[in-house]
C-alpha cells in the first residue's frame, strides 16, 4: 500500500486549500487526499469559471509541491442539490419530522443516482463511509453495505473510517477486523486516524486505544489493494482544532499568542513522523510501497 495523508493536516495554519497543498512539498508525503470540507464556495457557485479557477489552482500547487492527488473528500455541506439547502419544501428533497432507515436509503438512492452518472462520464468511483454515531443508520460495515446494495451500482464503493469505527457504539462491538472483512473487495478506500473511543478527535495511530493489528489483518485477508490514507490532522494540535480548544493567555491587558500554536515547520515535522508511522505500520504487515 501507498501512503497519503489529507490537506486537511494543514488546516488553520494557512486559509486556501492550495495553500495547504503547498506546504506538502517540504514532507515525505506524495499522495493527497484533496479535502474540500469547508475549503471553497466555489463548489455551490453556478458559475463554471469558479470551479475552473479553484481546480487550476489546486492543480498547480501539487505540481509545484510534487504531490499527486489520489482521493477527494467531499464539501461539508455533503448535497447533491444545493437549491434544497436553503428551501426546505423541495419537492425532491422535503424534510421529514421522523427519519428512518427506509427513508435513508430512498434519499441516498436519490443522492447518488444524481452523481453517478457524472462519475460514469468522468470514469470516477465514488465511496461512502461509516459515520461516528448509530442513529445515522450507517455506522458499521452491514451498513454501508445494505446501502450500496440499495444503490446498486458498481462505481458506489466503500471508504472506512477507523475514527468513526471506534466511537459508533455498534461499530465498536462488531471490531474493525470484522467490519473491515464484512466490506470484502467493496472497500476501496480507508480513513486512518486514532482515537479514545470518547470524541471524534483525528489523532495519529497509537495516540489512542484502537488497534491497528486488526485493521491491518483485516486489509490483509481481504487483498485490500489502495492507498493507507491517513485523516489524522491532530498531529500537533491548533488551538482551532475541535472539540477542545487551547486558550490565549492575557497578561496585563494584552492576549499572548508566542506559544499559543506551533510553528508551521514543526506542524511539517509533525506530519513527516504521521508518514513514518505510517511506514512502520505497514512494514510490520509487508505492505509498505513507496
Amino acid at each position: 500500500m501507498k501512503i497519503a495523508t489529507s490537506t486537511g493536516d494543514f488546516s488553520y495554519y494557512v486559509e486556501t486549500v492550495p495553500e495547504k497543498v503547498s506546504l506538502f512539498g517540504d514532507t515525505k508525503f506524495k499522495y493527497i487526499n484533496l479535502e474540500q470540507t469547508g475549503s471553497t464556495p466555489f463548489f455551490f457557485s453556478e458559475n463554471d469559471e469558479d470551479t475552473k479557477r479553484f481546480a487550476d489552482e489546486c492543480a498547480e500547487a501539487a505540481a509545484k509541491a510534487g504531490v499527486s492527488y489520489v482521493v477527494s473528500h467531499a464539501p461539508c455541506l455533503h448535497f447533491a442539490h444545493p437549491e434544497a439547502l436553503t428551501d426546505r419544501e423541495n419537492a425532491k428533497y422535503r424534510t421529514h419530522d421522523s427519519f428512518d432507515r427506509e427513508t435513508f436509503l430512498r434519499y441516498n438512492k436519490m443522492f447518488y443516482g444524481d452523481l453517478l452518472p457524472t462519475a460514469e462520464k468522468l470514469g470516477i468511483m465514488l465511496m461512502t463511509e461509516n459515520w461516528d454515531n448509530d442513529d445515522t443508520f450507517c455506522s458499521t460495515a452491514k451498513d454501508l453495505c445494505d446501502l450500496m446494495d440499495a444503490v446498486n451500482h458498481p462505481l458506489l464503493c466503500a471508504c472506512w473510517d477507523t475514527a468513526h469505527g471506534n466511537i459508533a457504539k455498534e461499530a465498536r462491538r462488531i471490531g474493525q477486523y470484522e467490519n473491515i472483512r464484512t466490506l470484502g473487495g467493496r472497500l476501496k478506500g480507508l480513513h486512518i486516524s486514532d482515537n479514545f473511543g470518547d470524541v471524534h478527535h483525528h489523532s495519529w495511530p497509537f495516540a489512542g486505544i484502537i488497534n491497528f493489528d486488526a485493521i491491518m489483518q483485516g486489509l490483509a485477508d481481504v487483498k485490500y489493494d489502495g492507498y493507507f490514507t491517513f485523516e489524522a490532522s491532530y498531529t500537533l494540535l491548533h488551538h482551532k482544532n475541535i472539540p477542545y480548544h487551547r486558550q490565549s493567555f492575557m497578561h496585563e491587558g494584552k492576549e499572548i499568542t508566542r506559544l499559543l500554536d506551533p510553528s508551521i515547520r514543526l506542524k511539517q515535522k509533525a506530519v513527516d513522523l504521521l508518514y513514518d508511522i505510517g511506514e512502520y505500520i505497514l512494514q510490520s504487515y509487508d505492505a509498505f510501497e513507496e
